[in-house]
Parts: C-alpha cells; structure tokens; sequence
C-alpha cells in the first residue's frame, strides 16, 4: 500500500515541477528505485495509473531505472555490487558492508508540454 502514497506523492512532485516549468501536461515521469528501496516499479505504475486521472498526468508515461544494491568494503572503502549469498569485496575479501546505494527512490526528471 506504500505504493499507493509514492504515488501520490510522485504525481505532486510532478504537477508542480511542470507547472514551474510553464508546462501544461506531463508526458514522461522518470524514476529512480533501489533493489533494496521497498519499492515496486510495476506496484507504482498501476498505483499511478489510477491517481493520475483527471490530473495534468494522466496518461504520463512511467519509466524506471533500477539501481543495484551495493555494499562498502571496511577495508579498502570500495563499492561493489551485491551477489546474491556472497558478501566478499572483489578487491580485497573483506566482507562488505551495506551503503545507502540501492534504497534510493526518487524522481529523476520529467517531460511534458
């Protein structure tokens, strides 16, 4: 049901991004979700689908970029992805540690006209 808000709050977002933009309807929402965010890029589209009505979004075009989780090695301080089972940073061995990249769920942008 958290979909549901995100939606909602995404079509705010946008609404008043385009209005500030001097834009009349928005064609194309661009997001972006972490693997590990909590949320469902198909779950927001159909939560949007249904709020959107009647707003200057209707109809708008939700595109997702999904963004890997990834952790941080203590030791050598690198980023690297996350393999399902497998903790182990690639340069060193040290087991890795989570970071914030992966549970990121923003607006990236939007188009209209």
């Amino acid at each position: 049901m958290h979909e549901y808000h995100e939606a909602i709050h995404i079509i705010e977002h946008a609404i008043e991004q385009a209005r500030a933009e001097g834009k009349k309807k928005v064609t194309k929402i661009n997001l972006v979700i972490g693997e590990n965010s909590g949320f469902s890029g198909e779950s927001i589209r159909m939560h949007f689908e249904e709020a959107a009505a009647g707003t200057i979004c209707e109809g708008a075009e939700i595109s997702v970029r999904t963004v890997k989780t990834m952790l941080r090695c203590p030791n050598c301080r690198e980023l690297f992805v996350r393999k399902l089972f497998h903790f182990e940073c690639p340069h060193c061995g040290t087991e890795g540690i989570p970071s914030e990249v992966g549970k990121e769920m923003s607006i990236d942008g939007i188009e209209g006209e």
